[in-house]
């Protein structure tokens, strides 16, 4: 019996999702790979973050957006949860990205007691 849960996102880019997996402190494998779950079970993934206790967690790509792919019954915590720390940081490397697709240099950066991140930007014309 299967207790993989898929939760839609609206992240769309896998190359600003891996940065944003290593900037928390987890080691993504890209590529064809799986998802490992109860008894054996797994799912395919673009994406995957290995856990000891044998519950991964990934991402698939489907219609142009991720979605998140998780074993319930191993997951430590509530996925949607993580999900949420993930998208935070993902949002932080679309800013980026797209300061500097338009010419803009981030300059410095702070982060306030509750978690909200100021980024710096200038433009030399």
């Amino acid at each position: 019996m299967s207790h993989f849960t898929r939760i839609r996102t609206k992240l769309r880019n896998l190359v600003l999702l891996e940065r944003a997996l290593r900037d928390l402190g987890y080691v993504p494998s890209v590529g064809n790979v799986r998802v490992r779950g109860w008894h054996g079970e797994s799912r395919r993934a673009d994406l995957v973050v290995q856990q000891p206790n044998g519950y991964d967690f990934g991402f698939r790509l489907v219609d142009g957006e991720l979605v998140m792919l998780a074993d319930v019954y191993g997951f430590r915590g509530n996925p949607a949860d993580l999900l949420g720390t993930i998208s935070q940081r993902y949002a932080y490397h679309v800013c980026r990205e797209q300061a500097e697709a338009q010419g803009f240099q981030v300059t410095g950066e702070t982060v306030d007691e509750d978690g909200t991140i100021r980024l710096v930007v200038e433009r030399y014309s």
